[in-house]
């Protein structure tokens, strides 16, 4: 039995209600424009709006900068922390532009900015359409530096004109390879049965899966479910204290967990020793002999990688307190 026609009443309230969520315009052109796409006219006035805003965020200058800030924004009690951070970013290093985006929304709940030409590291912007013309600007550091991140400044032209609506910045990239470039990695290690190794590479890759708020990666799902599987299986093998009889000091391990420097970012084993931290000369006599033997006992933990950190303890790490320890620094590379 076939459904009856909508009448011609109840259609047009429909019609209301569809319009209701849409944004009001003069423009009848819809549509996302990406990099050389945009029209150059309308690239030249959001540059200069953007290099404005770029010139209060890098001095600081919060009161000037107030004047390009949405409503939202200024109401918003984690702003000031969030130009300081930005504003540190900036005075440290330049940054330049990944990818750029002019749109005319469609609707005003969420709309979705696709990109699949990036290989592993296609992704999607999934983002409220606050206002129906808006201006996101994605950007990252000139810089070499292994860890990196991204600066996402997004505009929207409101009724009292063009704003920032959101300021952001986030990891990108850690020891020079995004998420998906991670995870491959990861994968590729734990087929290699580098368990750990691949539990800490996976680790890595969660804290850089959204270098801002709008950001998906088209394996995100993938990515954790391969998390869950790697952390689950390491742990499941690997129990702390793990003693290392092929040392003849017999050291046990007592924790591994990802160490961030200037270098980039990777393990670091600590474990406890019997030997006084003073006496540091037989603290390295031990501790090259445990970098001879720690790929025995945990495959893989030396692989793939530019540097693996050692921190030797004469008690238990506490969470309450800091406790003394001596590090080293293997460069495997």
């Amino acid at each position: 039995m076939h459904p009856k026609p909508l009448s011609q009443s109840f259609f047009k309230l429909f019609s209301y209600l569809l319009i209701a969520f849409c944004l009001q315009s003069c423009s009848t052109e819809i549509g996302i424009w990406r990099n050389e796409q945009i029209s150059q006219s309308k690239l030249d006035d959001l540059h200069q709006l953007n290099r404005q805003v770029f010139e209060c965020l890098k001095s600081n200058n919060t009161e000037k900068l107030e004047s390009y800030l949405s409503k939202e924004l200024l109401d918003d009690r984690y702003t000031l922390q969030a130009v300081g951070t930005l504003s540190n970013a900036l005075q440290r290093d330049s940054f330049m532009r990944l990818d750029e985006y002019y749109v005319q929304n469609k609707y005003i709940l969420a709309d979705t900015i696709t990109v699949k030409n990036k290989g592993i590291n296609n992704y999607s912007l999934i983002y409220p359409g606050t206002a129906q013309e808006m201006y996101i600007n994605l950007l990252v550091p000139k810089t070499n530096a292994p860890n990196r991140s991204m600066i996402t400044i997004i505009y929207a032209h409101y009724d009292y004109g063009w704003k920032v609506s959101t300021l952001d910045i986030n990891p990108y990239l850690l020891n020079g390879k995004t998420a998906p470039e991670l995870f491959q990695l990861a994968k590729k290690e734990f087929d290699s049965g580098y368990l750990l190794s691949a539990a800490n590479t996976i680790t890595q890759a969660t804290t850089c899966t959204r270098p801002n708020s709008i950001w998906k990666y088209a394996i995100e799902d993938g990515l954790y479910k391969f998390f869950d599987k790697a952390t689950g299986e390491a742990n499941n093998k690997y129990h702390y204290p793990i003693i290392l009889n092929e040392v003849s000091t017999r050291p046990r391990i007592i924790r591994i967990y990802n160490k961030t420097t200037n270098e980039g970012t990777y393990p670091i084993i600590c474990y406890l020793t019997k030997i006084s931290l003073k006496d540091v000369a037989a603290i390295k006599r031990e501790n090259n002999e445990i970098k001879k033997k720690i790929g025995l006992v945990m495959p893989g933990i030396d692989k793939n990688k530019t540097l693996l950190h050692y921190a030797a303890y004469n008690e238990m790490m506490s969470s309450k307190a800091s406790v003394p320890h001596y590090d080293i620094t293997d460069k495997l590379q």
